[in-house]
C-alpha cells in the first residue's frame, strides 16, 4: 500500500517542499530565483518527457 505513494516523482516533490521551506525560513533573497528555477527544471522535464513518449510512438 505504501508504494503506490512513494513514487519518484512524490519524493522530488517533497524534497523540493522541504528546500522551499528552508530557503523561505533562512535565505528569502534567494526564494524568487529558487521559484524561477523551479518553474524551469519542470518544464524541461514535460518537454523530455514529451519527446519520449513522441519516440516511443513512432
Amino acid at each position: 500500500m505504501i508504494k503506490k505513494y512513494l513514487t519518484p516523482a512524490t519524493i522530488a516533490i517533497l524534497f523540493w517542499g522541504i528546500g522551499l521551506l528552508i530557503i523561505n525560513e533562512y535565505y528569502y533573497s534567494y526564494l524568487k530565483p529558487y521559484l524561477y528555477l523551479s518553474i524551469i527544471i519542470a518544464v524541461g522535464c514535460v518537454v523530455f518527457d514529451k519527446i519520449k513518449e513522441d519516440g516511443e510512438e513512432k
